[in-house]
């Protein structure tokens, strides 16, 4: 099987990946997201969950490195056997389905309001999904190189949102338990959702050719996690509480209100660039889709797989966007993601430990021993 799956990615290109599999739209939100159960202590939801990613990882990372020469579509049902295997593949390919389709969906209105006005929503999701799909189907290598080449624009600006060039009162953030632990632990189901995506470590493991696979992977986590506490920080600290609750996008309100000295327009240039970021997330979420319904359905041929989800991924996104109905799919995907990101890694590492089962090693790691 290790033949199969060729050592041809670097470690940065695998910190480009998790990174950009991260679901990009949260940030527009996610301040007034987490700040409504838990008010100044969303800053604090954000880090519990950054440190929760950050021990799912390690699960991903002890279950993969059992099978270091294999994926998880082909040793689940090593693990599970062939019929629980198949379903676990199939609920897996359809929630990440599920990401694809929100991603586009949620950043739609966002780019409607600020930029494109009367646009309609078929006119941008359908050449969106087209151009994910097509790199998304290309591989692991594709996709590794077209979301680095992407990270060399959405990194910096990251690193940038993270300067703060409005005035800050430390007032706004100060009372960061007002709302006590109760609040803080709410909180965190909305920021399960904007960490979402990275689990495709478990799918390009075998194609990474770094040692310190889990340290990379810890170091995005990490990385994401300060943009995203940094972030709500500064907006909070800018708008303050209340006005920070009753924007739809608390961030373009935020960048709104200045000018940089190279960008007249900050939060425009900000929903340009974060497209590129949006794509990138799409991406690679829909190729963990196609590669768990591949596994599912070994015996099809991987065009009808991935003319499956193309399909599917258009017909969710051309369904009209109520702000009702994707607050209901992000909260339900939550819950979700509690199950398959935190307990079912475990799980299989568990029952693959107890039933002896390990994938064989590489040749180099069998010259090492």
């Amino acid at each position: 099987m290790r033949d199969r799956h060729r050592q041809v990615l670097t470690g940065w290109q695998l910190f480009c990946l998790l990174v950009s599999s991260i679901v990009g739209t949260g940030v527009y939100s996610l301040a007034r997201d987490v700040a409504e159960p838990a008010g100044a202590g969303g800053i604090l939801s954000i880090l519990l969950v950054g440190i929760l990613m950050v021990i799912s990882l390690l699960s991903l990372h002890l279950l993969a490195s059992r099978f270091p020469g294999q994926t998880l579509n082909e040793y689940s049902g090593q693990i599970l056997g062939p019929l629980l295997a198949k379903v676990y593949l199939l609920v897996y390919s359809f929630m990440s389905l599920g990401i694809a389709v929100s991603i586009p969906r949620a950043h739609f209105p966002v780019v409607s309001a600020w930029a494109l006005g009367q646009t309609p929503q078929l006119v941008y999701i359908l050449p969106f999904v087209l151009v994910c799909w097509n790199a998304a189907k290309r591989g692991a290598v594709v996709i590794a190189r077209v979301v680095e080449l992407l990270c060399y624009g959405t990194l910096p600006l990251m690193l940038l949102l993270m300067i703060p060039a409005v005035p800050f009162d430390p007032d706004f953030v100060r009372p960061i338990l007002e709302k006590g632990m109760v609040g803080i632990i709410k909180g965190t189901l909305p920021a399960l959702y904007s960490f979402a995506g990275f689990d495709i470590f478990l799918i390009v493991y075998p194609y990474v050719r770094a040692k310190r696979k889990f340290w990379i992977g810890a170091a995005g986590l990490g990385f994401v996690t300060l943009f995203y506490a940094v972030t709500t920080i500064l907006i909070i600290g800018n708008l303050g509480l209340e006005f920070t609750l009753m924007s739809t996008w608390p961030l373009q309100s935020y960048l709104n209100r200045f000018a940089l000295a190279v960008f007249e327009r900050a939060d425009v240039v900000l929903l340009i660039a974060w497209t590129f970021q949006i794509i990138d997330t799409t991406i690679t979420v829909m190729y963990v889709a196609m590669s768990c319904l591949q596994g599912a359905f070994p015996r099809l041929k991987t065009g009808i797989v991935n003319f499956t989800i193309l399909v599917l991924a258009l017909a969710g996104g051309s369904y009209p966007v109520y702000s009702v109905l994707e607050a209901q799919i992000i909260g339900t995907y939550s819950l979700v993601a509690v199950a398959f990101l935190l307990l079912t890694p475990w799980l299989l590492w568990l029952i693959a430990v107890i039933r002896g089962k390990r994938g064989e090693r590489s040749d180099e790691e069998k010259s090492a021993a």
